[in-house]
């Protein structure tokens, strides 16, 4: 298959994931769009401090389309679908604005009576 020029160039050209996150990311993955083979962790055991960077080479002929997954040290991901690499040649992975809702509160236990008393 043919890709016009500007796009095949486009495709040899790294991509750079910036973690917009307060939290060092330690997992990176990347996707095809619509499949869901998530690959390696692209950060291989290292950090991704708040504000870094990481400069991903795409393979050539993948396309242009990706999905990313960025995973915090706390646990938190951020994830972005249908990035189109090509024009968005910087990713900002950031959490989604939205807190996450709240754990149901527990209700504290009843107080016991000791036996025999009422």
């Amino acid at each position: 298959m043919l890709l016009p020029a500007p796009m095949a160039l486009a495709q040899n050209q790294p991509v750079r994931v910036r973690n917009t996150a307060p939290v060092s990311a330690t997992g990176l993955f990347l996707a095809p769009t619509g499949t869901s083979a998530w690959g390696a962790n692209l950060l291989g055991g290292l950090f991704l401090p708040p504000g870094a960077f990481l400069s991903v080479q795409l393979g050539e002929g993948g396309g242009c389309r990706f999905d990313l997954r960025m995973v915090l040290r706390d646990g938190r991901e951020a994830v972005r679908r249908d990035v189109d690499v090509c024009a968005e040649r910087v990713v900002a992975m950031a959490l989604d604005p939205t807190p996450p809702p709240e754990a149901p509160a527990t209700a504290a236990p009843a107080p016991t009576t000791p036996p025999g008393r009422p």
